[in-house]
């Protein structure tokens, strides 16, 4: 390269890496993100440090935990404020480079986009199949691929440029949701409806944690799938294919109008997500509360100049969302803020080191709207997986340990299980390392639930009436 590297930054929202055939996926049609995956690096073992969209956001912009910047939900009953101004941001860390900085797309940042120019969004109508109704999510992408496409087409090559292409899909499976409430008929598809995955029962559901057992209690969405059969569950599954169809569809075109660039190979591309998807995994959809795989586990792919390897995956490392911020900057040759958790990639990705940039991971949940308050916390080391929360801790179900390596579906708890004591306590004391060095308050923190939100018996399908949110 003969000058510094432009840097094309894909989100995809709500995007799990079970989807992608990159990470096993058989459903899924991909041939866009395939093109990167193909051409680049990708991270197996990539967390995101909340599954919930603006602290995600707030959180990977400026490279901090949602404790630090704040940012803890998305809004109603508890208010978000604006990261502070002198927490870094990565597009004003960009700009004082001498990088153009842009935005295009989704933001619900918390003003954490300190420092792009953020194109504001708007919409272009699609065609839809009554099977798979479009919303908002879907008519904003089209609009902020044409928008992205005419940049890269009439942009010069003088100056260096990071530019953001934040689509929403497949975000339109929370609208389907809504669409297809309570007992129904599925609408007739035109393709075969993809098997349910093999945790789609949670056989031992009493001894989850307290909020996981009422996810439906404390989420619009899971309430309005509470009643759904097998076959809403399948139906549901071709949905979020579909939409995962369509953002692959709107990242092609991006791709060409790149590729149609004379710096094209200058340049940077980078895949990842906010947060995954429940694909009926425990019976779940969307997103809320729980820290497991389908939620919690997003993808991470670079691909382009001075990446070593093509269609490689790095599976030793444990790595965040957190890490994006200044493996950018090192990329970049951006001066990095001080004392961020997040680690400088790069040497993985020029396939230099085959170690972890940490011996663990991080992920955060404090509540989706206010109605229901659950502080919980996920620690993720190379085999298990601890998650802690502070409701449920008098009865015994607060805490969930997983053997990623024997039961990578997380169908049984640990916790309790004397052969794994030691484990337990491992992963316990890791939580209480991290939250020392991170300053992290969560256990002064308080949980709220009304006891309405925890009457009915412990499963989704026992659940009647509204949500938390829908009573206000």
């Amino acid at each position: 390269m003969n000058k510094r590297p432009n840097i094309l930054l894909i989100i995809a929202d709500q995007l799990s890496a079970r989807a992608l055939p990159a990470h096993g996926s058989t459903c899924a049609q991909t041939p866009n993100v395939d093109r990167i995956v193909e051409r680049g690096v990708r991270f197996e073992q990539c967390y995101t440090n909340c599954p919930l969209c603006q602290p995600a956001r707030a959180a990977f912009w400026t490279g901090l935990f949602p404790h630090q910047t704040g940012v803890l939900s998305n809004g109603r009953k508890h208010p978000v404020p604006p990261v502070p101004e002198q927490m870094p941001a990565m597009g004003a860390l960009f700009a004082e480079a001498g990088y153009e900085a842009i935005h295009f797309g989704k933001t619900h940042d918390a003003a954490a986009l300190r420092g792009f120019d953020v194109i504001p969004t708007g919409e272009l109508p699609v065609e839809a199949d009554p099977a798979w109704p479009v919303n908002y999510d879907t008519l904003q992408d089209r609009y902020t691929t044409t928008r992205v496409v005419e940049y890269l087409r009439q942009r010069g090559t003088k100056d260096p440029f990071l530019l953001v292409a934040d689509l929403n899909n497949p975000h339109n499976i929370c609208g389907w949701v809504g669409a297809n409430a309570g007992v129904h008929e599925d609408v007739p598809v035109s393709v075969p409806l993809p098997s349910l995955p093999d945790n789609f029962y949670m056989a031992d559901v009493e001894r989850r944690p307290l909020p996981v057992q009422y996810i439906c209690c404390s989420h619009n969405r899971l309430s309005q799938a509470a009643p759904w059969n097998e076959t809403n569950y399948r139906h549901y599954l071709a949905a979020y294919y579909h939409y995962l169809s369509r953002v692959d569809a709107e990242i092609g075109l991006i791709l060409d109008a790149l590729e149609a660039r004379p710096d094209a190979q200058e340049t940077l591309i980078v895949l990842t997500s906010d947060h995954g998807d429940g694909m009926a995994e425990h019976r779940m959809v969307t997103k809320q509360v729980s820290m497991y795989d389908n939620t919690a586990r997003i993808p991470l792919v670079f691909a382009g100049p001075r990446i070593g390897g093509i269609d490689r995956a790095v599976t030793g490392a444990m790595v965040s969302n957190l890490d994006l911020l200044p493996t950018l900057c090192a990329y970049a040759g951006v001066a990095a803020p001080a004392g961020l958790w997040g680690r400088d990639l790069t040497s993985w990705l020029e396939g230099e080191r085959e170690d972890s940039p940490h011996p663990y991971v991080v992920s955060e949940w404090h509540t989706e709207w206010g109605f229901t308050i659950s502080p919980g916390r996920m620690v993720r080391t190379s085999r298990y997986k601890y998650v802690r929360y502070l409701e449920g801790e008098e009865q015994g179900r607060s805490e969930e340990l997983y053997d990623m390596q024997a039961d990578p579906g997380e169908t049984q708890t640990l916790v309790g299980d004397p052969d794994r004591a030691a484990d337990l306590e491992e992963h316990r004391a890791l939580l209480q390392e991290h939250l020392e060095a991170t300053g992290d308050p969560f256990e002064t923190l308080s949980w709220e639930a009304d006891p309405r939100w925890r009457s009915h018996a412990p499963g989704y399908p026992n659940h009647r009436g509204p949500a938390a949110p829908m009573v206000g």
